[in-house]
C-alpha cells in the first residue's frame, strides 16, 4: 500500500502458507496454489486493483517469541485466476486463527479486519481480539509521528490509527501487538510474538478478498526488521497456477544472486535508479532526466503490491507507440480501446505474442528486468489481452509493479543498500 501522496498501486494475488526455519536468521514462506483458499470470490476480469501506500515513520520494538529463533521465510507463490495479488495465510493470536493477508512490498503497517467491526464480507472466519490470550494493546509512544494517521485516545487509554487508500479501500482501529504464527516446510510451526499490528474495526474494501495486509516494506512497523535486513522473492508465470516454486524469503537466508543495483529508501519506499528502456534492439528516445528523482514526486520505486507497472507520462506514451507500431496491422485492436484507459487487443497472449521482442528496463550499474509478452500483458477475459502498464495520473514516479518482475528472483539487502535481479526458474534456486 502507499500513501495518499504516493502513486497509485495495482496488486496481485498469490496465497502463503508456510515457513522454513533453519539456523540462520531466515523465515521461508512457502506460498502454494490458491486452491485451498475456500473458493475466494473474485471479480471476473478484475486485474486493476488500485491502492496507495501507508508510511509508518517509527515502531515498536519487538522479539520473536519461539525458544529458537526462525529466521527465514521460504513462501511457494501462485497466481490465483483471474486477479492478480499475493496471499499470505498466516494465522494470528493465541489459539492461533488463520487468515489471508495481501502482500505489499508497498507498505509497513500489517493489519486486519478485527470484531466488532464494520468489516467487507471475508470467505474465513473473522479474527476477534477477545478471543486471544496474546492480544494486547500498543503503546502510542512509539508511534508518536507515524503514518498511517495515530491518535492516542486518552478516554480509552489505547491509540487509534486510520488508513485509506485511492481505491478508497479504508481501514480504521486500534494499534495492537499479537503473535503471528507460520507453518513451517516440515510442518511444524514458527510464531513471532509482539508484532505491532493494526486492528481494524471499520473496514472497507471493494473486492473483498483479503483479511489484512502484510506489511514488507522499508518502514520500522514492517515484518522485514524482525528478520534482518534481508529479503527475497522469486516468482515464476502468473498464467501457471500449477507452478509450486513461487517463494517469499525473510532474513539472512534471502537469495542475493544475479545483478545488483543501488536501493534508495524514501518516504518509506524502495527506490532504484531507471537510467534507460530498449523494446527489442531499439533504445527508446527518452531523456534520462525524465527517470531521475526530483522533489516533484519522480524517480522509480518497486513494488509488489502493484499488479502492473505505472510509468509517468512520457515515458507511457513511448512504450505504447512501440508496442502499437509492432501490432497494428497484425492484431486487432479491442473494441472500446484507448490509449490511455483501455490499451486492449483482440486474442491471447500465449497464443498471438510469440516472438514478441523483450522490453529491457536498465537500471544503475547495469542490472536489468527484462519484461516478455507475459510481463508486458495481461489476459483480460477469454479473447482479450491488455498492456500491464498504466499511466502515472497523479505524479512522475514509476512504479514497477510484480508484473514485471516474472521470472526473476529479486533479493534485497537494506544494509548492502543494493536489490539484485536475477532472471531464473525459481526450482533452481533450492
Amino acid at each position: 500500500m502507499a500513501s495518499t501522496t504516493s502513486p497509485f498501486r495495482f496488486v496481485f494475488l498469490f496465497s502463503v502458507i508456510g515457513l522454513v526455519s533453519t539456523s540462520a536468521p531466515r523465515l521461508s514462506l512457502k506460498l502454494v496454489p490458491s486452491n485451498p483458499i475456500h473458493a475466494l470470490q473474485i471479480p471476473e476480469g478484475r486485474t486493476d486493483y488500485l491502492r496507495v501506500k501507508a508510511n509508518p515513520s517509527s515502531s515498536h520494538p519487538g522479539y520473536l517469541g519461539d525458544k529458537e529463533t526462525p529466521k527465514t521465510v521460504n513462501s511457494r507463490v501462485i497466481p490465483f485466476p483471474g486477479v492478480s495479488w499475493f496471499l499470505a495465510n498466516i494465522s494470528i493470536g493465541e489459539p492461533p486463527l488463520s487468515q489471508l493477508f495481501l502482500i505489499d512490498t508497498g507498505s509497513d503497517l500489517t493489519w486486519l479486519q478485527c470484531l466488532p467491526c464494520k468489516c467487507y464480507p471475508q470467505t474465513i472466519p473473522f479474527y476477534s481480539p477477545s478471543k486471544s490470550s496474546s492480544y494486547r494493546n500498543a503503546s502510542c509512544e512509539s508511534v508518536p509521528s507515524a503514518m498511517p494517521q495515530v491518535i492516542y485516545d486518552s478516554e480509552a487509554g489505547i491509540c487509534r490509527y486510520f488508513l485509506k487508500y485511492m481505491d478508497r479501500t479504508s481501514t480504521r482501529g486500534v494499534l495492537a501487538e499479537e503473535k503471528l504464527t507460520f507453518q513451517t516446510t516440515d510442518e511444524g510451526l514458527a510464531s513471532v510474538s509482539d508484532m505491532v499490528i493494526g486492528c481494524g474495526h471499520e473496514n472497507y474494501d471493494s473486492y473483498n478478498l483479503f483479511s489484512g495486509v502484510l506489511g514488507l516494506g522499508p518502514g520500522t512497523f514492517s515484518i522485514v526488521k524482525r528478520f534482518g535486513s534481508r529479503f527475497s522473492y522469486c516468482f515464476g508465470a502468473l498464467t501457471d497456477p500449477s507452478y509450486l516454486h513461487n517463494v517469499l524469503i525473510l532474513g539472512d537466508g534471502a537469495i542475493l544472486e544475479g545483478d545488483p543495483t543501488r536501493v534508495e529508501i524514501s518516504d518509506d519506499q524502495y527506490f532504484v535508479n531507471l537510467e534507460g528502456i530498449s523494446i527489442g534492439e531499439k533504445d527508446l528516445d527518452i531523456e534520462p532526466e525524465i527517470f531521475k528523482r526530483n522533489r516533484y514526486g519522480s524517480g522509480t520505486i518497486i513494488d509488489t503490491g502493484c499488479s502492473v507497472t505505472i510509468l509517468e507520462r512520457i515515458t507511457y506514451e513511448n512504450i505504447v507507440w512501440e508496442v502499437n507500431l509492432l501490432l497494428d496491422g497484425v492484431i486487432e485492436r479491442a473494441e472500446g480501446y484507448d490509449t490511455y484507459t483501455k490499451p486492449c487487443f483482440k486474442g491471447r497472449v500465449e497464443r498471438d505474442l510469440l516472438g514478441f521482442p523483450v522490453v529491457r528496463l536498465r537500471f544503475e550499474g547495469g542490472a536489468e528486468l527484462g519484461l516478455d509478452a507475459e510481463s508486458l500483458f495481461v489476459g483480460n477475459g477469454s479473447d482479450e489481452f491488455c498492456l500491464a502498464l498504466r499511466m502515472n495520473l497523479s505524479d512522475d514516479r514509476n512504479v514497477i509493479g510484480a508484473s514485471a518482475q516474472q521470472k526473476y528472483n529479486v533479493g534485497f539487502d537494506l544494509d548492502d543498500n543494493k536489490v539484485y535481479f536475477q532472471r531464473i526458474d525459481c526450482e533452481l534456486l533450492y
